[in-house]
């Protein structure tokens, strides 16, 4: 469970500018990065709760994340400090989905499970300092290292070691 200080000091990470009430209301009303964040931690929040009615909180964030940006993370995902989503529409963050410090995701990205009926799910781990770019599949308990690039439109199922770059379907590792 996470606390609600815990939960405020991540959406502060969360902002863009310096901290005040000017800049929160500025990205509150005018961000869809920030929003889609801001959803996700007060609903990871709220559904951790054993109160029905916060519970109930948790589900309305997680349905408006769905239904204004379509963007779907899950509340089981553990997602590091300035995780930046440029473009947050169609992003899809699976369960156990684990994501570190300063990753950039952009559009249409999936983190998922293989979805292989009758083996256990696993989900990937993503490292410090990477960059998904448009349209990548990553699939199944994979780990992409740290400073890595995965190319638009990659699909990944194999790791990646740090500092390389990922590209193709299916993808072949480029080393910097």
């Amino acid at each position: 469970m996470c606390s609600f200080n815990e939960t405020i000091l991540e959406i502060k990470e969360d902002l863009p500018a310096s901290i005040n009430l000017r800049s929160f209301l500025i990205n509150f009303f005018y961000n869809p990065r920030f929003r889609v964040l801001l959803n996700f931690r007060l609903g990871k929040y709220f559904a951790s709760k054993n109160n029905f009615l916060l519970r109930q909180f948790g589900i309305y964030y997680k349905k408006r994340m769905i239904v204004k940006r379509s963007c779907d993370i899950s509340y089981r995902s553990k997602i590091g400090k300035k995780l930046s989503l440029p473009h947050p529409i169609g992003v899809v963050i699976g369960d156990d989905v684990v994501i570190k410090d300063n990753v950039i995701i952009f559009q249409q990205v999936t983190l998922g499970s293989h979805g292989r009926k009758g083996e256990t799910f696993s989900y990937p781990i993503i490292e410090d300092n990477v960059k998904i770019y448009a349209g990548a599949k990553i699939i199944g308990g994979v780990r992409i290292g740290e400073n890595s690039v995965i190319g638009a439109n990659t699909v990944v199922n194999i790791d990646v070691p740090s500092n390389s770059t990922a590209v193709g379907i299916p993808c072949r590792i480029l080393q910097k």
